[in-house]
């Protein structure tokens, strides 16, 4: 191309960047104008809308009205507060909230006045392009809503609860869910309502709590059916120290699950028997005697446990007999321990998880386990080799009691030998399992008879009858 070509080229380019800057001033120019003229109207610029409401052209009044007949009233009056346990409801003015449509009419105004004449012409043009949308400000009376919030700490606050099990008078399993323990965090919560509620469209909000969840949950208690064992021992509600005793220690043991291959161990379960946890002062067994001890009755609570294990086919693991016999079970059917020394145990053996149940009504302590139907069997317990010893009898003289009477200090008791057998049958009555518990031993006590040595009243001289002690005669002068 010569140079003649290039310059008719360079001057069509020159002619086309003039008009494209003339057109540019010509549009700023008319900008400018229109910019300045709105800035003397009192209508709200084009493209623009109040939460979502479209005020383009209108005035602050015509836009008051607007959003009062079109989005006031399809505001959410009232806010669903969700937390772990299901929703509490309240409304905005409960909660000091309030919107504030004459300020957003207000902010709507301002759009393309402010700034300089630069500055309204760029909000004019983005306003053409993207258009803009004012939200409505919200108020929020701070101390109302710390006061609402106190008020519902007060409603949805609890303590955690359980999954619960219950068993009918025919044996069938019947299940509760649990609850989640709930603490509201005030300060938390009010921060959380504030953010979400500067959106006057919010209607759901996630209250800030401490959550503890129940330690047994229906999750767990899925695989428990049916009721594997059960078994009850009598007790005498007018000894109120023990009976108080039982039924704390039972309590204790209620609504305990036991995993498979877990032991389950009643010293551990009940806990250390002291007045500071709430024990009593009742008959104990030690050293062969009836004493009274801190805790007594626990044993009974270990003896109906031990029975309805061993009615469920668990695994024994660790279990002592009392030095004597006990009156509310069969003999090679209780249990005795000692905090710190002798306990109950057992494992469970099963394939599925179990629950023990227990309590105490009327003159019957009782406790059940329950757990899935498939791990249900018959058991047998059978008592053989039953054998009694007689005992001694010992006299120990004393010369506090008259001569030819005798008084018995201790009463004797025969010894006693047992073997426990366990029989375990299928539901079709075939023999499973057969194992030999434990074979235990009473020990005999010695009859301890006081017998009498003191002279009768008969039987003593003129000179014994006619002193008395701690008493000096003088002679008699002749």
């Amino acid at each position: 191309m010569n140079n003649e070509g290039r310059r008719k080229i360079l001057k069509r380019i020159g002619i086309a960047l003039g008009i494209v800057v003339v057109l540019a001033v010509a549009v700023l120019v008319l900008l400018a104008v229109s910019a300045q003229r709105f800035q003397a109207t009192d209508e709200i610029a084009a493209n623009v809308s109040i939460a979502g409401v479209d005020v383009s052209g209108l005035t602050a009044t015509e836009a008051q009205a607007r959003l009062e007949s079109r989005l006031l009233p399809s505001l959410p009056a009232e806010v669903d507060l969700i937390h772990p346990n299901g929703t509490y409801t309240t409304s905005r003015e409960e909660l000091g909230v309030a919107v504030l449509p004459d300020e957003a009419v207000r902010e709507a105004m301002r759009v393309g006045r402010t700034g300089s004449l630069l500055e309204r012409i760029q909000t004019r043009l983005r306003l053409w392009r993207y258009g803009r949308d004012v939200r409505i400000p919200v108020w929020v009376d701070q101390r109302r809503l710390q006061q609402t919030l106190e008020e519902i700490a007060a409603q949805i606050d609890c303590e955690a609860v359980d999954a619960q099990i219950q068993v009918t008078d025919d044996e069938q399993v019947e299940k509760a869910p649990g609850k989640v323990g709930v603490t509201l965090q005030i300060n938390e919560s009010q921060a959380a309502l504030q953010t979400a509620l500067s959106d006057p469209l919010q209607r759901v909000v996630e209250l800030v709590v401490v959550a503890q969840p129940p330690s047994i949950s229906i999750e767990d208690l899925e695989s428990i059916e049916v009721v594997l064992g059960s078994y009850s021992t009598p007790f005498n509600p007018g000894q109120v120290s023990r009976s108080h005793n039982l039924r704390l220690a039972i309590a204790r043991v209620n609504n305990t699950v036991v995993q498979p291959g877990e032991e389950f161990s009643l010293n551990e379960t009940v806990g250390p028997r002291s007045a500071k946890t709430g024990y009593r002062i009742a008959p104990i067994f030690r050293n062969n005697e009836v004493v009274p001890g801190i805790g007594g009755g626990v044993c009974q609570v270990s003896t109906t446990t031990y029975n309805v294990a061993l009615l469920a086919n668990m695994e024994m693991i660790e279990r002592r007999s009392h030095s004597r016999p006990v009156a509310y079970c069969p003999t090679g059917r209780d249990a005795t321990v000692v905090y710190g020394q002798t306990d109950m145990r057992f494992k469970n053996s099963l394939n599925h998880p179990i629950l023990i149940l227990g309590g105490g009504e009327g003159n019957r302590l009782w406790a059940k386990i329950l757990g899935k139907a498939e791990d249900d069997y018959d058991v047998k317990l059978i008592r053989t080799g039953l054998r009694r010893s007689g005992h001694a009898t010992k006299e120990v003289p004393d010369p506090e009691l008259e001569e030819g009477k005798q008084e018995i200090e201790t009463e004797g008791r025969d010894g006693l030998r047992v073997t426990l057998i366990r029989e375990v049958y299928s539901k079709d009555d075939e023999l499973i399992d057969r194992q030999t518990m434990h074979n235990d031993v009473y020990p005999a006590q010695t009859e301890i008879v006081r017998v009498g040595t003191k002279p009768t009243a008969a039987e003593l001289t003129p000179a014994d009858q006619s002193s008395s002690p701690g008493l000096l005669l003088s002679p008699i002068e002749p």
